[in-house]
């Protein structure tokens, strides 16, 4: 899904220059107009590891896979939150745009959908700021509630004033909390996309 180009709009090379300096430990891909990230990632202290893959292409949103281990829809074949391309849903339209750096925003906001995943696996109740949220859609498609928009465009916004105040480029605090959950590569990734539930369970 395109979005469109404001001003402070950052690079791809600025985006995979904050990755980096961020986590160390994961190599970023660069080719022609496409970003892509693969690295672990563990929600909280007691999950499991999960292997992520975020791909970002110049002008689109974020696209971020769970490609280890496989996401498991219910007994009814369905996996809140989650796009029949693969993909899981992290934001409402409108709480995304491209002067936000990805290892500021995407890697926090995933790490909290996994923690959700989670905790519905284990109670059928997803813990969002978003009730239900059972259905498996195409696109993302109503604007969810805005206190959460409102709390995620502040974060934003501190973590680029923190940048402008710093004499040197250094994480900022929401960066800092994305590193916390992510650890050394793992072995045995393997590097494909989940398979989608909505190809033979969606309704």
């Amino acid at each position: 899904m395109a979005i469109s180009r404001r001003a402070g709009s950052l690079s791809l090379a600025q985006q995979a220059l904050a990755l980096r300096r961020a986590f160390p430990q994961v190599k970023v891909l660069m080719r022609g107009t496409v970003l892509t990230w693969t690295g672990p990632v563990i929600p909280t202290p007691m999950s499991r590891c999960y292997t992520v893959r975020i791909t970002y292409r110049a002008g689109e949103h974020p696209r971020v896979v769970v490609t280890d281990p496989p996401l498991q829809p219910d007994e009814d074949g369905h996996l809140p939150h989650f796009y029949r391309d693969g993909s899981i849903c992290l934001y409402a339209v409108g709480e995304w745009d491209a002067s936000m750096f990805i290892a500021d925003m995407i890697l926090p906001w995933t790490a909290e959908w996994l923690a959700h995943y989670e905790l519905w696996k284990r109670s059928g109740r997803w813990h969002g700021d978003e009730a239900g949220g059972l259905q498996t859609t195409a696109a993302p498609s109503a604007t969810e509630p805005a206190n959460r928009a409102e709390r995620r465009r502040a974060a934003s916004a501190e973590a680029r004033r923190a940048r402008r105040e710093q004499s040197h480029w250094q994480p900022s605090r929401s960066m800092t909390s994305a590193r916390s959950v992510i650890t050394d590569p793992v072995t045995g990734q393997n590097g494909n996309g989940v398979p989608d539930p909505a190809s033979s369970t969606s309704r």
